[in-house]
């Protein structure tokens, strides 16, 4: 007769179970945001959380390969080859050589309505950026703001905002030369403006954004907080403020300005506004020179990139992110040059 086969140890069988089961449910996740994408809590939370959700596939693949288990391999692919995707950059990027010498240092920061008063003044002792994106200046903390930073970056445009406690700003060192309200923003969203600078003789266009807030599970009554609405309409508020937002870069790019768009997306790499800002030519600073995953939202380590400084017409150098203080989000911090004269 023929050996018996030895079986594997209840330990063993219990894990790879365990990896299986978790592969399976991290491929319906996967396929749950690329159908649903923002359209529902469930899909949008899940977009949020990628990143943590998808990590574990990237042990489990080399584990169940070096196990010669075929079926937990089967089970962990596509997550992984998602994980992969998200993580790759940075990987990548840590074996990079050192990029040009950095022009401009942009930096972009939601200071959570005057909460992250003391990230705020640490980004500017420390960093020291050119240009400052923010977003969550309450109106009446303007003039604290001003007394405060107002040395330090004379040049200060303020966005009109119905949303009380909740305005965008664009700070510089470089004068302003002209501010245009940006037009054709789907109903809900936050109030922006188009500020253009002349910075050293060339125009640069900065744009803070803080496209729509999330409202799982609120009622009509919560509506007052979140004028993009529910969960549902909230997302196709955001992708069409990314929608309006990229179409203005091209423009601006196209008439010969550089183009900054930084703020806060409400939305990580999975959700669809990034890429839809990404997928008309707008350079995602982070994903081109980041060597982490720069978790913006939350205590450090975040649970979501949400935080992102976009560019057109520029060369990403270096990307950080600095202290919160008491905000929720962390300050993104970009180092940008301007691209070589062709010779």
């Amino acid at each position: 007769m023929p050996p018996t086969p030895e079986r594997r140890p209840a330990w063993r069988r219990t894990l790879h179970a365990l990896a299986v089961a978790y592969g399976i449910c991290a491929t319906l996740a996967l396929a749950v945001v690329l159908v649903f994408s923002d359209g529902n809590a469930v899909s949008y939370v899940l977009g949020l959380f990628a990143a943590w959700w998808l990590a574990p596939s990237l042990v489990l693949v080399p584990l169940a390969a070096a196990a010669g288990s075929r079926r937990t391999l089967a089970a962990v692919t596509a997550p992984a080859v998602a994980a992969g995707a998200l993580a790759g950059p940075y990987v990548v990027n840590r074996f990079s050589p050192a990029g040009a010498t950095p022009d401009l240092r942009v930096a972009t920061f939601n200071t959570s309505a005057w909460h992250g008063v003391d990230g705020l003044a640490a980004l500017v002792r420390d960093q020291d950026p050119d240009v400052l994106a923010l977003q969550e200046i309450a109106r009446s903390s303007r003039a604290a703001y001003d007394e405060r930073f107002g040395g330090r970056y004379p040049y200060r445009s303020y966005a009109k905002s119905s949303i009380q406690g909740d305005g965008v700003a664009v700070w510089s060192k470089h004068p302003i030369v002209s501010v245009d309200p940006v037009t054709g923003l789907p109903e809900g969203a936050r109030a922006a403006d188009v500020v253009t600078l002349d910075v050293e003789g060339r125009r640069l266009a900065v744009v803070s954004v803080h496209l729509a807030s999330p409202c799982l599970f609120c009622s009509a009554s919560a509506e007052k907080y979140s004028p993009a609405g529910d969960t549902a309409n909230a997302a196709r508020v955001r992708v069409g403020e990314a929608h309006r937002f990229a179409d203005l870069a091209s423009e601006r790019r196209a008439a010969g300005e550089a183009v900054v768009v930084a703020g806060d997306l409400n939305s990580a790499e999975l959700n669809e506004p990034l890429r839809e800002l990404r997928s008309h030519g707008l350079v995602d600073v982070h994903r081109a020179v980041g060597t982490r995953p720069g978790l913006t939202r939350g205590r450090s380590p975040g649970f979501a990139r949400v935080d992102v400084v976009l560019v057109s017409g520029l060369d990403p150098v270096a990307t950080r992110e600095g202290a919160p203080g008491g905000s929720t989000h962390s300050p993104v911090i970009a180092d940008l040059a301007w691209p070589s004269e062709p010779s």
